[in-house]
């Protein structure tokens, strides 16, 4: 159901209009279907729902009365009705005229009849935050019916059938809910965007199920304003039991990216969502120049030089086992301190897989990403939480230090890892990448990094090692003595 504002006349709160808006969709089956099914510019308030909110204040309506409110606000508001009943402005003037004539607990009723508090915001009770309860390894989805229901929302409002929902209908989805959270950070560029700033279906979805993942409450209560019901997601198997089971069934994983300042991680993003490294960001337009310029070639500070964190999400498509099925795949920039502290294990636990980059240009990187690696690595085995990891050699379009790369991969080997994947944002070159991130993100037992097993068979070789000398000393020590016993008896 869209909404249209008249063009004058009294200015409401932009919280009204999304709490209105909201009431006028009653909430029914038939409201839900109406959305997801039509979702064109009939603005009608439908007589059902009309009797709905008259019975919110207690005051059911007869026919005649129902007849008698259409054409008292239609005398008044032009725009309040059409040939299907009262519109969203009808509504909007009635609620306005019981306040001027001091009505007021009346506007309230139907307003918290349909969930809304004081601060015009669906109630917390309104939204079931028991249905995404969870441990620290399991993630929040949308379930297959509620992706279907998106899909028909996207469907509808493509109005050319061009797979490209442009950014005054992606605000349109969002005009019944109390904000539009793609309009900022970190879902403000975390997806592939079209020329003209428009979305396919699957940045929509990507951005839906990053949504989710992120911030499941919020999903839900965007989800509820489009009348969608709030079986809307589905928990995700804890990661520890996919180990045992040696496959994830999950739709959502999040790869952290890890590495040294200037590896080149938000340049990795960039390209992910099919943006240059030299993106219209003002620091990149800089960064672009000097590296024309031969001045600071290939620079990539963290997130870009912002200190939020920075997420991108795209469809990968899944070649391995599990079937051609595109699963979505959302990277997470890991800012590190200076100071080297890790990420909580709360966090860690959101971690599927992560990937740790190095500048292959630079002699000393990949030691200090193998020594991340390592951090990182026995952090999440002490908590538990342990999840596949790959070392990755970024920036191989320029000059690479060989015996680095050899030492780099004799270290991932040590620790029973795969050797680290050669990549080239800038050239472009990562087409294999992304489906060896989400491989072994669906095979959670594999490429984990074997550090504290590592650790112990080197001390159980090095108390072998100590016994053994210890063997062969008392040997010798014995030897002598037996030696010189032996020619003390003989010289008597």
């Amino acid at each position: 159901m869209a909404i249209t504002r008249a063009t004058s006349g009294p200015a409401y709160p932009e919280r009204f209009y999304a709490a209105a808006s909201y009431v006028g969709l009653d909430g029914s089956d038939s409201s839900a279907k109406h959305v997801s099914s039509k979702f064109s510019n009939d603005t009608a308030l439908i007589f059902y729902a009309l009797y709905q909110q008259a019975q919110c204040c207690y005051e059911p309506l007869t026919p005649s009365q129902s007849r008698g409110l259409i054409d008292f606000v239609q005398e008044r508001s032009p725009l309040g009705v059409d040939e299907n009943g009262i519109t969203i402005e009808g509504f909007l003037f009635i609620n306005k005229y019981l306040v001027e004539q001091g009505r007021i607990r009346q506007v309230w009723n139907i307003l918290r009849k349909f969930g809304y508090n004081n601060e015009l915001r669906l109630a917390d009770d309104m939204i079931p935050y028991s249905s995404f309860k969870r441990m620290s390894d399991q993630s929040v989805e949308l379930s297959d019916e509620a992706i279907g229901f998106l899909r028909g929302v996207y469907k509808n409002l493509d109005e050319h059938s061009g797979n490209n929902l442009g950014p005054q209908m992606i605000g349109f989805v969002f005009q019944i809910s109390p904000e539009n959270p793609w309009s900022i950070a970190p879902y403000k560029d975390a997806s592939e965007k079209t020329d003209d700033g428009g979305l396919s279906l699957e940045a929509f979805l990507s951005l839906w199920n990053l949504l989710t993942l992120i911030d499941p409450a919020r999903s839900l209560e965007c989800l509820i304003c489009l009348c969608y019901p709030s079986s809307a997601v589905r928990i995700a198997r804890r990661r520890a039991i996919d180990r045992k089971e040696q496959n994830s069934d999950r739709r959502v994983f999040q790869c952290f990216v890890f590495g040294p300042k200037n590896a080149g991680k938000s340049a990795l993003l960039n390209r992910f969502i099919g943006r240059s490294v030299c993106s219209f960001n003002s620091v990149y337009v800089k960064i672009c120049m000097s590296d024309y310029m031969n001045l600071r070639p290939y620079d990539d500070d963290n997130n870009n030089g912002s200190n939020e964190e920075r997420y991108a999400v795209n469809m990968v498509d899944n070649d391995g086992v599990t079937g051609d099925v595109k699963k979505t795949l959302v990277l997470k920039e890991i800012q590190m301190q200076e100071d080297g502290f890790l990420p909580s294990n709360e966090a860690l636990g959101a971690c599927d897989v992560a990937i740790f980059l190095y500048d292959s240009s630079d002699e000393s990187s990949w030691k200090r990403a193998i020594d991340l690696l390592v951090k990182v690595a026995t952090a999440s085995e002490d908590a538990g939480l342990e999840f596949p990891c790959l070392m990755v050699a970024a920036k191989t379009d320029l000059d690479s230090f060989p015996e680095a790369n050899q030492e780099a991969t004799r270290a991932t080997q040590d620790i029973g890892i795969e050797a680290p994947i050669p990549i080239s944002s800038k050239m472009g070159d990562l087409d294999n990448l992304f489906p060896k991130i989400l491989t072994a993100a669906e095979h959670p037992h594999l490429c984990i990094p074997e550090i504290k097993s590592k650790k112990k068979r080197s001390r159980k070789l090095m108390k072998r090692s100590l016994m053994v000398v210890s063997i062969g000393t008392g040997a010798v020590i014995v030897g002598l003595v037996s030696f010189r016993l032996y020619a003390a008896r003989k010289q008597r």
